[in-house]
């Protein structure tokens, strides 16, 4: 079976998110991503965001701020945003969003070094996921999670734990 949209998650799943969907909820661009962070916050889903997730996603978005205020852009905005750290050192909507997050109530949750060297290393062995893809798995593994939430392609051939994915993406 396939990936199911983001509106079919049954009421009290947990479920584990992947960056892209809060990304697309944020960016306007899907209206179910958007619906299932509702979810979260009214209790009706458990979001949790492994490490990886919550790391990946405060990086992007600080890039993101700093390419939309004009004080980087060009190729490779990372490696330009490293060499002006006082660009750095006066973002900070970025930190709002983040705290938006953790505000809705999503769960932190580390990664273990079992969900790496485990876990992770024998999923990329099964389906060839890079290492975030790997650990973000691994992590929806352990907790036995309901619901995987991505819009990675990858991980529609999944079976570990059941993936469900916006559909209505607008970009």
């Amino acid at each position: 079976m396939g990936p199911v949209n983001l509106d079919g998650i049954p009421g009290g799943s947990l479920c584990v998110i992947d960056t892209n969907v809060l990304l697309y909820a944020e960016q306007g661009v899907s209206g179910q991503a958007q619906r299932f962070l509702l979810r979260c916050a009214r209790g009706e889903l458990s979001g949790v965001l492994p490490q990886t997730v919550w790391q990946e996603v405060t990086h992007k978005l600080m890039l993101a701020e700093a390419m939309m205020r004009g004080l980087i852009s060009g190729g490779n905005p990372a490696a330009r945003l490293t060499a002006k750290p006082e660009v750095v050192r006066g973002l900070s909507l970025y930190r709002a969003k983040v705290q938006a997050l953790v505000d809705l109530g999503l769960g932190f949750e580390a990664c273990t070094l079992d969900d790496l060297t485990k876990t992770a290393f024998k999923m990329q062995e099964k389906h060839g996921f890079l290492t975030n893809d790997a650990v973000v798995l691994a992590v929806a593994i352990r907790l036995k999670a309901d619901a995987l939430v991505s819009s990675d392609k990858a991980f529609h051939g999944v079976n570990e734990v059941a993936v469900h994915c916006p559909t209505d993406l607008r970009i």
